[in-house]
Order: structure tokens, then C-alpha cells, then sequence
């Protein structure tokens, strides 16, 4: 847990934005006037995902703010320590993620459930995947809810120790796709690639087989047993790190480093109220 300093917790105060601003109107560059702490603090949070342990809890010190003030710091803190893109098609920025009674995108249906969902990145549909994605929390819930992380350069070494004859489908290019319209494009990934000493990882098997049946062909019987031993060393607790998000606390990981899921959750008393947003490095 990194804990931001009292200044630079002070500076995410600089920039109010009120709580009816749609999703895809969230401003994207950082606010002015923060001073040299906040910099300092988010170039600390970059390192160490980009350069370090891939991942980072934050607690701004800011639990007690209301709301819609908190919403604002954390976006304020998310603007300074990267540049947020659209997390759909439809453009939303800065994204609910809460059990919700109301109809949720058909791509979405993660968001606005409890459901546990498959581990996945983030992004696989867009353009441009996001570096860095972010959780911040309103609150939480009664039992349940972990986010759980894991890491892909451990999966790739463990894969390479057990059962290195995986790993060449899991390089080669797979289609994804949604399945929610034929109209959506087809995006092209391989799963795990290499740019320069750095992994990068592009998953969520359902979309490679939505991605594949909408191309009207079969999986390839090696791609199916080598996605199945992938799943089973996601599976591993052992290779899971299950994190829990208060209020005030910001999750941030490297989205081309983790895949990602959470544990299922109960809501009594209290609902699990998530914010996600998607940023590229460098900040502008």
C-alpha cells in the first residue's frame, strides 16, 4: 500500500467535476496548479508499474471526501499519472462498476454484475489496449469482491517449465470479438507477445472464440488444449494475488502485464461501488 502524501492529496482537491458530467466528457489532460508532490507521487506510481512489481494500491487519504469530491481526486490523480482513453466504442472515460437494475451494454454485463466473469485484460476490443487501468473505490462490499491479479511473466515462466509445447498457439495471432454485433470489427491480437524485454499479454477466451466462430472456423484443436492449460494456471491460487479495495484506495496495474478477475461478493449492507478508467503512459 502506498499511502500519497498529505500534499499531494491536497493537490487532487485543485479540480471539482460534478457528479451529472456524462462518462464520455471526463477531462482527459491533468489539472493545473498541482504542484511538484503530486508529480513526485505519480512518478513513483508509474515505476512501479511500469518498472517494478507491475501493480500498486493507493490510498489518497481521502475516504472521508463525499462522492462525488472523492470521483474527482482520484480522476485527478488518474489525469497526472496518465492520459485516459475510452474504455468502449461509445467513448465512456470514467466507467461504473456496481450491480446495477438497469440494462447494461452487452458488453458490459461484467460491470454491472456479481458475477466472477473469466480472467481477461482490459481493452482487447479497441484500437489501442490501455498501458495502465484503474479501479477506485466508493465502497465495499459486505463479503467478497477481491479484485485478483496475476501476473503473466510468472505464468509464462511456469508455462515454460511445465508445459512449454503451449506456448507457440498462445503467440500466434487470434481474432476477438464481442459477439454482440457482426458490424463490431474483429480485432487481432496474439495472446502473449514481446516488445523489446517487455511481455505483453491480450485475453479473454471468450471473445477468441466468439472471434473465431464469427470467422465461421473451428479453434484449432492445439489453440483449445493450450488456452485450457492457461486457464488451469490462472486458476492456481498460488500464482493469484486477491486484493480488496476500500474507500479512498485506488487500484492501478499494468494492464499488458496482468490478466485479471475477481472473487464472487455479497451485498447486504453495503454495495461494492468501483469507478474504472483506462490511461496510456506518458500522461501528454
Amino acid at each position: 500500500m502506498y499511502r500519497l502524501p498529505e500534499d499531494a492529496s491536497a493537490a487532487l482537491l485543485t479540480r471539482e467535476i460534478p457528479a451529472d458530467q456524462p462518462l464520455d466528457a471526463w477531462p482527459t489532460r491533468a489539472p493545473s496548479g498541482t504542484g511538484e508532490a503530486l508529480d513526485a507521487a505519480c512518478a513513483h506510481i508509474a515505476h512501479e508499474i511500469r518498472e517494478n512489481q507491475g501493480w500498486l494500491m493507493v490510498d489518497t487519504g481521502l475516504a472521508g471526501l463525499g462522492d462525488e469530491l472523492l470521483c474527482s481526486a482520484v480522476w485527478n490523480l488518474f489525469t497526472t499519472l496518465s492520459r485516459p482513453v475510452p474504455q468502449y466504442r461509445t467513448g465512456e472515460l470514467f466507467y461504473p462498476v456496481e450491480v446495477s437494475g438497469a440494462p447494461a451494454l452487452a458488453s458490459s454485463h461484467y460491470s454491472s454484475s456479481n458475477l466472477t466473469g473469466g480472467f481477461h485484460t482490459d481493452g482487447t476490443l479497441l484500437d489501442v489496449a490501455p498501458h495502465v487501468a484503474m479501479l477506485a473505490s466508493l465502497s465495499a462490499a459486505d463479503e467478497g469482491g477481491e479484485t485478483v491479479l496475476v501476473d503473466a511473466v510468472r505464468l509464462v515462466e511456469v508455462l515454460t517449465e511445465r508445459a512449454p509445447e503451449h506456448l507457440p498457439p498462445l503467440e500466434e495471432v487470434q481474432p476477438f470479438h464481442s459477439g454482440d454485433s457482426a458490424e463490431d470489427p474483429v480485432m487481432l491480437h496474439p495472446i502473449l507477445s514481446r516488445s523489446g524485454s517487455r511481455l505483453e499479454v491480450h485475453y479473454l477466451r471468450r471473445y477468441i472464440e466468439q472471434g473465431h466462430a464469427l470467422q465461421g472456423r473451428a479453434m484449432d484443436d492445439k489453440l483449445v488444449a493450450a488456452l485450457d492449460v492457461w486457464d488451469e494456471f490462472i486458476a492456481d491460487p498460488l500464482l493469484q494475488t486477491p486484493v480488496l479495495i476500500d474507500r479512498g484506495q485506488v487500484l492501478l496495474w499494468d494492464n499488458f502485464r496482468f490478466v485479471h478477475g475477481r472473487t464472487p461478493f455479497t451485498e447486504h449492507r453495503s454495495r461494492r461501488r468501483l469507478r474504472r478508467a483506462y490511461g496510456l503512459f506518458p500522461a501528454a
